[in-house]
């Protein structure tokens, strides 16, 4: 089945204006509609082309974002409005950090996980309700991701907007991976590499992992009414804690799967930005403010500043090397008239889908033996849709032109490297980093089966 599937009662599509309806399905099926509700996996992925996928992430992005239910974390409040000033469903998911523990501890319970020691008492509930981010460092890719503390991507390099503030990341994963992760004692890295000994790790169906990039916005940014905004407590580098606002910029989704048959995860991987982030190399619009970019600036796209081979704070003059996939673009139109009709003060409007990536090969729920990382990127099917999938804020320095090694440039590529905690064992994890994560129970740092 390629269509939309309700996973809980479905809302009415607000509104008909806008362009026509390019998630028709040939089956009449409608796949695409304002309402908080996840989509299908790619589970027959000979008929899966780059439309339904653009479609069934746009319906992903609608729930993900969906203002979620007070106290039930996960949960989307069908009562709700698209775009009320509530934290959204994915902004309640759990961090890894809470999941893969010290010394390989059992998580607390979905929803009642500790928000760190350095998280003043005074607004450690919001950030247990996700009214309130915690952002600590820049870095994308690293073992201590929690929360919104990432500053570096994942080339170890920072972003820096036009006023030279640091972008932050974080990354969160929903019940379902959570259950999973919980459920197989995933969390503890010698139970783990035993696990995988015997049957693939991959994210299940109906698991959502989330990577999201945030600016600190000016007044002027917060008023524009076109970033999602919330606040967050800022914890610079070497620095102390203050509540800032912050907005969206980038978006990962990675919507797992299971298992295919050569034990890859037949996932829908697919990135979104806000649209004033950076122009196209070469197509700057003067109409157009930039958070990335400056059109009187003579510096080198996409190239960090250093000095003495080490990056400095300085602006980072973004572009956006590879264009938006023409159906992701045409899915995206049809997206923001959606919220136009049926949501028009929401600032997910201004947003956009550059485009999707997902493996060939058809779903199997049997799981399959395990394989080293990396894993193939190419199936009896063939290789995946795409061999570029880039966003310009998180993955900003990996822009290349299609002259430089760009069949690696994209989420697959990189997440086919994930792996088992062991340093001793190359088990796959279904193109996850987050096993990596795990750490050994006292009396378990011995070397795990392999």
């Amino acid at each position: 089945m390629l269509g939309a599937a309700c996973v809980m009662p479905c809302m009415a599509q607000t509104g008909s204006a806008g362009p026509a309806n390019v998630c028709m399905s040939e089956l009449q099926q409608n796949l695409l509609t304002l309402a908080p509700h996840t989509a299908s996996p790619p589970d027959s992925n000979g008929g899966f082309i780059n439309r339904i996928a653009s479609c069934n992430s746009w319906q992903n992005f609608f729930y993900l974002n969906w203002p979620a239910r007070a106290g039930q974390a996960g949960v989307p409040d069908q009562q709700a409005p698209f775009g009320a000033p509530q934290p959204t469903v994915w902004q309640t998911f759990i961090s890894p950090d809470q999941v893969f523990l010290p010394n390989g501890q059992q998580p607390a319970p979905w929803g009642q996980a500790a928000v760190g020691a350095d998280v003043p008492p005074a607004v450690a509930a919001q950030v247990r309700s996700g009214k309130l981010r915690v952002l600590r460092h820049v870095v994308k890719f690293t073992d201590r991701q929690a929360r919104l503390q990432d500053l570096e991507q994942v080339d170890g390099l920072v972003l820096y907007d036009q006023k030279t503030n640091p972008v932050y990341y974080e990354v969160a994963l929903n019940k379902t991976l959570y259950d999973y992760i919980v459920g197989n004692r995933l969390y503890e890295l010698k139970s783990q590499s035993a696990y995988a000994a015997t049957r693939a790790i991959a994210p299940p169906v109906g698991s959502f992992e989330i990577k999201a990039a945030w600016k600190i916005l000016s007044g002027a940014e917060t008023s524009s009414g076109r970033f999602f905004t919330t606040s967050a407590y800022v914890i610079p580098p070497g620095g102390k804690g203050s509540v800032q606002t912050v907005g969206l910029v980038g978006l990962h989704v990675f919507a797992g799967g299971g298992s295919d048959t050569q034990g890859n995860s037949a996932g829908l991987w697919a990135t979104f930005a806000q649209v004033d982030n950076a122009p196209l190399a070469n197509q700057a619009q003067p109409a157009i403010t930039y958070s990335f970019y400056n059109p009187a600036s003579n510096a080198v796209s996409n190239t960090p500043v250093k000095v003495n081979g080490k990056q400095v704070p300085a602006v980072t003059q973004v572009t956006q090397v590879w264009p938006d996939d023409s159906d992701a673009a045409a899915v995206t139109k049809y997206a923001q008239g959606l919220i136009g009709a049926g949501a028009a003060k929401a600032p997910w409007q201004y947003y956009k889908l550059i485009n999707t990536q997902w493996p060939r090969g058809a779903y199997s729920a049997t799981p399959p033996k395990p394989q080293n990382a990396p894993l193939s990127l190419t199936t009896p099917a063939g290789p995946p849709n795409t061999q570029q999938l880039l966003n310009p804020v998180i993955e900003t320095y990996m822009q290349v032109t299609q002259a430089q090694n760009a069949a690696q440039r994209s989420c697959m590529a990189c997440h086919a490297y994930g792996k088992v905690a062991d340093p001793q064992a190359k088990f796959a994890t279904g193109f996850s980093f987050l096993f990596g994560r795990a750490q050994a129970a006292p009396g378990n740092k011995g070397a795990a089966p392999r």
